[in-house]
């Protein structure tokens, strides 16, 4: 998708969008950071059909502490963890993998990462916002725009929980709880996160989506503890990945 075939109000949302991005990769807070939104009425992906879920996963109701286990991926490509199963579980166990391997601190790790993850009509807007994020969360912390990550500066992660807010065969809407650890000058702090991620089922696996801020959701479960009452009492389930 080119930027210069967005007319001026899609234009303005693109960058709303990347604002949106950068701002809310200023680390070592409890941040939520909506990269996705639901089903784009424009997309150009061609879906498949497919089922929705398995039975266990879409009797689930509520919260839980009780791990749910995802489909470990198939390969890895460039650093993520790639092939998912085509269903509720697979697009759920994607969003968390993605989640926990995007190097925030290395804008061109960021960028290659980005072009793996994302749908293809999304892949050039993608790339350039993760890579502009990974530099923005790089400058708030004194550090030069351009670098990588080493053992005294760095941003990890790990997802902990989900809460799916909408799903259909090629469509997941899942909101990931996130352990987030930040390095700066070998000086480390602890914080949570909660990333909204919408996944689309496009060349035979599940992969990232972007569309304009209107279409984001607003109702994201509060930031908690992972594996906490209070976690479960949110609608959190705790999530744990196959070995």
């Amino acid at each position: 998708m080119s930027f210069v075939a967005l007319d001026e109000g899609r234009r303005s949302a693109r960058r709303r969008l990347a604002l949106l991005i950068a701002g809310a990769l200023v680390v070592g807070g409890a941040t939520t950071f909506l990269v996705l939104s639901p089903d784009d009425s424009r997309k150009t992906d061609k879906p498949t059909a497919g089922p929705t879920a398995s039975a266990s996963t879409q009797a689930q109701a509520g919260g839980s502490n009780v791990p749910t286990v995802l489909p470990k991926p198939k390969d890895v490509k460039d650093g993520v963890p790639v092939g998912y199963p085509h269903t509720l579980e697979g697009a759920i166990s994607a969003a968390a993998h993605y989640g926990d391997v995007l190097d925030l601190f290395n804008p061109k790790a960021a960028e290659q990462q980005a072009r793996v993850m994302a749908a293809p009509n999304h892949r050039m807007m993608l790339e350039t916002y993760m890579a502009q994020s990974a530099q923005t969360a790089r400058t708030n912390e004194g550090l030069p725009a351009d670098g990588e990550s080493d053992n005294a500066n760095f941003i990890t992660t790990q997802s902990r929980a989900y809460h799916v807010a909408n799903s259909t065969a090629d469509s997941v809407t899942v909101w990931i709880l996130m352990d987030c650890q930040t390095s700066v000058r070998g000086v480390r702090r602890d914080a949570t996160q909660v990333r909204g991620v919408v996944l689309v089922w496009t060349d035979g696996d599940w992969k990232m989506s972007l569309r304009t801020l209107d279409g984001l959701p607003d109702n994201a479960p509060k930031n908690v503890t992972p594996n906490s009452q209070n976690a479960a009492q949110e609608g959190w389930r705790s999530l744990a990945y196959e070995k």
